[in-house]
């Protein structure tokens, strides 16, 4: 097959009901927010109107954005619309992504309906978190665009020459792109590519100077990768051999149609090492291998985002395998199978998140942080588990992480739960209590915390802390899976 080019009617039809498709999805979330996405707007919002870099609470560095790069990108969108430039920049980013994929894939030689299969599997792992605000668009892209240095075995100077800025980039997507870098250079070495490898560690002192001075400044290189990471591996409900998976994520992996697609890839890769051990195939199955391992590490659940940065892989290797198939009916039974059940689940997700009734106003928590508006005292420190409550507080107030994912300060007794001596540590003033948080986290459940709320007492004392409850909400008003405030407590030491 040689090179497509969008000539024929077909493939501007194709391109045009994908768009068409998109736009849909994208309405269907407009009015929907995430907490977890929300979390970038204090660092948008620093940056555009204070000049400051990578600051959550005023003045104070953090490495709780997961992606620095997407701040970057967010940022004029935000100086545009303000908060809806989040999702203004989410959205171009995700038509970005999955047209590049569709062409992309068209290149490399796959036909009109086998184009479908990557096309909706970058789709179905980045479009509804996209949507929403999360950095998994650009990390899709980004993976996308090292497809374009291989094979390295006729790689000219020209693209060579992409070599340091891809591995200076990727890694500022999402740490965990790191192991692209990696794979690419170990793929190097296998075809005996040394110069290569200086141009990848040219570009590689980016990131490493990046974390680096992020490690020594703020005592974590990415808080929210560290602190998100133990979250997931402790809600793990399979062990095997060691490695840890998330139920959850197992379940959706198979309903959704990616199980499907993974086999198609392994029978691809499979058949592909018979007659091909290029370095096309190698980074392929380093990449799938080495996100293989990371999965049993970080064990996500109920979240395919976490598949971005190898859903153009996984997608276009499946294609391979569609073209082990002989039998016609086969064949394309392998293509509507992947299509439909990927397409299906695309839609099911953002017609199930619009209608939880999750808004803006609820994820950043304003009724909560007015309260603490008027209550907390100048320069006071407010403990919250939903910290994206920093969105409506007060300049002067500070938000401490209960689960670190900003300040990575809890880090150090995240594994004890040793949380009266965090408290103690830390003595923050106020406290952001919601039950279904500490209730969902097997370190708050061991915690002071759980017996605080289990007193149900308008004043608690535990470790030589008092916790007054100044109000509380009824936890019924809030929507399926969020775990948002349902009592605020003040918080006094030694007495």
């Amino acid at each position: 097959m040689g090179k497509a080019s969008l000539r024929s009617s077909a493939e501007w039809v194709s391109l045009l009901g994908l768009l068409v498709g998109l736009l849909g999805i994208g309405v269907l979330y407009m009015p929907v927010w995430h907490g977890d996405a929300a979390i970038y707007l204090p660092y948008v919002r620093s940056l555009v109107e204070r000049g400051q870099w990578m600051e959550f609470n005023p003045g104070e560095l953090s490495s709780g954005a997961t992606s620095p790069l997407w701040v970057l990108w967010v940022a004029p969108w935000w100086a545009l619309w303000g908060v809806q430039g989040l999702k203004v920049a989410g959205s171009i980013a995700v038509i970005v992504a999955i047209v590049a994929t569709f062409m992309r894939a068209r290149q490399l030689g796959a036909s009109l309906a086998e184009a479908f299969v990557p096309t909706l599997t970058v789709a179905y792992c980045t479009a509804p978190a996209g949507f929403l605000g999360y950095e998994t668009p650009i990390a899709a892209l980004g993976a996308l665009v090292w497809t374009y240095l291989l094979p390295i075995e006729t790689l000219d100077l020209r693209r060579v020459r992409m070599l340091p800025v891809l591995s200076a980039v990727t890694p500022l997507i999402r740490p965990e792109m790191s192991l692209l870098v990696a794979v690419y250079g170990a793929v190097a070495v296998l075809q005996r590519r040394w110069g290569l490898l200086l141009w990848l560690a040219a570009g590689g002192l980016v990131p490493v100077v990046y974390y680096g001075a992020m490690q020594a400044l703020t005592g974590n290189f990415s808080a929210s990768a560290y602190c998100r990471s133990f979250a997931l591996r402790e809600m793990a409900e399979l062990s095997v051999l060691g490695m840890q998976f998330s139920r959850t994520f197992l379940l959706e992996f198979a309903r959704s149609g990616l199980g499907f697609v993974a086999v198609l890839a392994a029978i691809g890769l499979a058949c592909a090492s018979s007659v091909r051990r290029d370095s096309e195939w190698w980074f392929a199955a380093g990449s799938f291998v080495g996100y293989f391992l990371f999965f049993t590490v970080i064990a996500p659940a109920n979240s395919a985002r976490y598949l971005a940065p190898i859903a153009f892989f996984l997608g276009w290797i499946a294609v391979w395998g569609i073209w082990q198939v002989r039998k016609r009916e086969v064949f394309w039974g392998s293509i509507i199978t992947v299509a439909g059940l990927l397409t299906l689940n695309v839609v099911g997700r953002a017609w199930d998140d619009r209608r939880r009734g999750y808004d803006f106003l609820l994820v950043t928590e304003r009724e909560c942080a007015e309260f603490l508006n008027t209550v907390a005292e100048p320069g006071a420190q407010v403990l919250a588990y939903e910290v994206q409550i920093r969105f409506w507080l007060r300049p002067d107030l500070r938000v401490l992480s209960l689960d670190g994912v900003t300040d990575g300060k809890v880090a150090p007794y995240l594994t004890t739960a040793d949380m009266a001596s965090f408290l103690w540590q830390q003595r923050p003033q106020y406290w952001v209590a919601n039950a279904e948080g500490i209730e969902r986290r097997p370190f708050l459940r061991r915690s002071l915390f759980a017996e605080v709320l289990g007193r149900n007492d308008a004043v608690v004392t535990v470790a030589g802390i008092r916790f007054e409850r100044l109000r509380q909400w009824s936890a019924e008003r809030l929507p399926r899976g969020f775990y948002g405030c349902t009592a605020v407590y003040r918080l006094r030491y030694g007495e």
